[in-house]
């Protein structure tokens, strides 16, 4: 079996031992995997010299099931999130509690961007917005597409900005009623909010970019409103002026990967599920939800997949990632 790992800011395909199967597992033949631009690419420019694994989303067929599972069976097709169980491989050993079973006639392409998904519904999540307030989107790569799209569904009134102009173009041919604007431009930026809230600032603030800028939270409480909510979903450097905090007395939260679950060694590697009744969503429950807006055509992925590459041609697809200010959506291909 062939995997994708980073060492030393190098991208290569390795072999590794065929996943075990465990009583609560899913063992998965991958048929696509979804590349987080944000989270890969850093990883690889950390330069980590113990080999590290690459990717976290993808969609496959189930070859075979743990003796406890018992709603999933060979031959289904299902989406899965998580590392380590989830990387860019060829077979995956995946808990249950990590994987869903995707409809008969749901892109699988789409399907594989799952993990992505999950985790900008858990963002939308933090900001704990009610029926017809308003967001603003500070970013708009894969993550922020996928925010505005749910935010969009969710009856709030959406402002979305990038630096890009093709990634604005991009949401708008999602729906043109969410108003996109660039983020250089402070001032009309300042000039939508007060048109759309009264005056009084959006109700929060979702950051989905990945920077080293200093300052994106201190633009964030300039736009919401006094005890609105900024919640941090990118990889932003997390400094930001006492004042301006004060000033809004805003609630600055971190949006931590797909939701309640993530990284608790019970419910993901021993795939024991919280119960609903206590925990509404967890990781598990976000990434079902992901496909059902998919399979409901509420979420539109396929018009941002911009490139898609055979798994063994990895070091072409982050290369690409690195250089082509185009890329968006970047996919393996696995048969």
């Amino acid at each position: 079996m062939k995997a994708i790992v980073t060492s030393l800011g190098q991208v290569s395909i390795v072999s590794q031992p065929e996943p075990v199967l465990s009583d609560v597992s899913v063992l998965v033949k991958t048929i696509y995997s979804a590349i987080s631009p944000g989270t890969e690419l850093g990883i690889i420019h950390n330069k980590t010299e113990i080999p590290h694994a690459l990717g976290y989303s993808a969609v496959g067929e189930v070859l075979d099931v743990g003796s406890t599972v018992t709603d999933i069976k060979t031959g289904d097709i299902v989406a899965c999130y998580g590392g380590p169980y989830v990387h860019h491989s060829e077979i995956l050993n995946v808990p249950r509690t990590l994987c869903v079973k995707v409809p008969e006639g749901v892109s699988l392409k789409e399907a594989a961007f799952v993990g992505l998904g999950g985790i900008a519904i858990h963002g939308v999540r933090r900001a704990k917005l009610q029926f017809g307030e308003s967001v603003l989107v500070m970013g708009l790569g894969l993550l922020g597409q996928i925010i505005s799209q749910v935010c969009y569904q969710a009856n709030y009134q959406v402002i979305a900005t990038d630096i890009n102009p093709i990634r604005c173009e991009l949401l708008n041919n999602y729906n043109s009623n969410v108003i996109c604007l660039r983020s250089d431009n402070n001032q009309q930026i300042k000039n939508r909010i007060y048109e759309i809230t009264e005056n009084f600032g959006v109700d929060a603030v979702i950051i989905s970019a990945h920077s080293t800028k200093v300052g994106l939270i201190d633009q964030a409480l300039d736009y919401v409103a006094p005890q609105g909510r900024v919640v941090v979903v990118g990889n932003i450097p997390t400094s930001y002026s006492r004042e301006r905090f004060f000033q809004k007395e805003a609630d600055v939260v971190i949006s931590r990967a797909a939701g309640p679950g993530r990284y608790d060694p019970q419910y993901e590697k021993q795939a024991i599920d919280y119960p609903k009744s206590y925990v509404r969503w967890t990781e598990g429950r976000n990434i079902s939800e992901y496909i059902r807006l998919v399979s409901e055509n509420k979420i539109k992925i396929d018009h941002m997949i911009t490139k898609e590459f055979h798994f063994h041609n990895a070091q072409e697809a982050y290369q690409t990632l690195q250089e082509d200010p185009t890329a968006l959506g970047v996919i393996f291909k696995y048969e």
